[in-house]
């Protein structure tokens, strides 16, 4: 889980990943999805060094499972490294076998469409949500339709290793996960799943009153607080 942003866009003054949501952090709605879904057996959040104790603090509050801190780096690229060398002695011992890559701002994924990503990176090789969107191309207001990404994204855990290890060596930075692979692994057929319109990202102050609504329409459960 990547959470290692500064969140500036959103205007709070914090990590828009500790803000307010459904009664807890945001970030914990992240986790929970992933957590009821039972796919998984390990997790890792990516964050600053100095919120280190705040995460411990909160996961302790809302997280039912495990979860094991990394460093954030400078980009997005760079947390996604750091995750990745963590977990690299699972990987080469074969204890891990695919890797879910995931957004902290990202409240609102479904464990349907978790499930359904799941199953076609097991099946290809990796796999990513994706909606479409138009863009206009001419004067004559013709629009042409392109993919618009979101997470999270799945991969076999030993190829996305070996891309980001050679993405290192070369110092590219990809600007999401399946950039890379397709860039250092382009045999691994990389599967898009339909999308939610309600997994949005948090990025600004209106995203987040827009995910207080959705949370709490009858596709989620807000659940009980814990302290």
């Amino acid at each position: 889980m990547l959470a290692a942003g500064a969140g500036n866009r959103i205007g709070a003054g914090v990590n828009k990943v500790w803000l307010p949501l459904g009664g807890q952090e945001l970030l914990t709605w992240s986790f929970k999805w992933l957590i009821d879904t039972k796919l998984f057996s390990r997790y890792v959040l990516v964050v600053h060094p100095s919120e280190h104790e705040k995460a411990r603090k909160v996961l302790k509050a809302y997280i039912d499972a495990p979860v094991d801190l990394v460093d954030g780096g400078i980009t997005r690229h760079d947390s996604e490294y750091n995750a990745l060398e963590y977990l690299a002695p699972a990987i080469n011992a074969g204890e891990c076998d695919l890797v879910l890559i995931h957004d902290g701002a990202r409240p609102l994924t479904h464990p349907h469409l978790i499930k359904e990503i799941v199953s076609a990176a097991e099946e290809h090789g990796g796999a990513l949500p994706t909606l479409p969107t138009s863009v206009l191309t001419n004067t004559d207001q013709n629009s042409s339709e392109v993919i618009r990404v979101q997470t999270p994204q799945v991969f076999k855990a030993a190829p996305l290793l070996d891309a980001y290890r050679a993405a290192h060596r070369d110092g590219f930075q990809g600007s999401d996960t399946a950039m890379c692979v397709h860039t250092y692994q382009p045999q691994i057929a990389i599967k898009a799943v339909n999308g939610s319109s309600q997994n949005i990202k948090v990025t600004y102050a209106q995203d987040l009153i827009l995910a207080e609504h959705i949370l709490a329409s009858n596709h989620f459960n807000l659940g009980s607080r814990r302290r």
